[in-house]
């Protein structure tokens, strides 16, 4: 037997379509020597020669099928466990800004300090001295601070997101190849049941749309690094001014 693929694989979301990337490269097997003939009257009995044949072409299929899927879900994996890594760092960075800043009500209540003690030597009255405003517990981040960690936290839900999604299709991976038990026709029968709930589902297209979503987080990611670099560069040239 002979099967040859002839037509060029279709693509779903940039993923070669399992139904057309059957086989790689020609594929031969002599079944008329490998299995004995049937009797007459039993060419589809329970361990027949042709539910054989269909479990050897079914397990080429499937080796070529899931080797692919298991390759990008790996890489999947990898990528988004470093990227969320990086992306929680800067999380915890930027965070900062919708807390309070302990270190400027200090400094603010230290300078109060030191004029309240020169008017008291200078006989100064005390309520010449402008008493501060500042509430140790408010917090007012600006506008720039909420864009900025709204695009992380978006970014890393995104990359989280992935990482779930491509557990739970490894998880489905594993199932669809777990050996099942029986004589050749059940074993032939669980694996079409397992391959057309692996098409009602979507799986591929599912596995096809996991990039996206890791390229979705990295962009938000970079969009939100532009935006904290470009906050820190006015941040300091503003603060450098005040100094001078």
């Amino acid at each position: 037997m002979s099967l040859r693929k002839e037509n060029p694989p279709s693509s779903v979301l940039g993923l070669a379509s399992h139904q057309s990337a059957m086989y790689s490269e020609t594929h031969t097997y002599d079944y008329e020597k490998k299995y004995p003939s049937d009797p007459l009257g039993e060419e589809v009995k329970e361990n027949a020669r042709f539910w054989k044949v269909y479990l050897d072409e079914a397990e080429h299929y499937d080796d070529e099928m899931l080797g692919g899927f298991k390759d990008t879900i790996d890489s999947l994996l990898v990528f988004a466990a470093l990227f969320s890594g990086v992306v929680t760092t800067f999380v915890t960075v930027t965070i900062t800004a919708f807390q309070p800043n302990y270190s400027q009500t200090t400094a603010t209540l230290l300078v109060e300090q030191v004029q309240l003690l020169r008017a008291a030597g200078n006989l100064t009255a005390i309520n010449a001295i402008p008493s501060t405003t500042l509430n140790p517990d408010d917090a007012s981040p600006g506008t720039n601070d909420i864009w900025i960690n709204g695009l992380f936290f978006a970014s890393l839900s995104l990359a989280l997101a992935t990482a779930l999604l491509s557990v739970l299709v490894k998880q489905w991976l594993q199932a669809y190849s777990s050996m099942s038990f029986g004589n050749a026709k059940e074993k032939a029968l669980i694996r079409q049941y397992r391959i057309a709930g692996f098409e009602k589902w979507q799986v591929p297209e599912i596995i096809g749309t996991l990039p996206l979503i890791l390229h979705a987080s990295l962009a938000l990611f970079l969009i939100g690094l532009s935006f904290y670099g470009i906050h820190n560069v006015f941040w300091e040239h503003f603060t450098s001014l005040n100094l001078a």
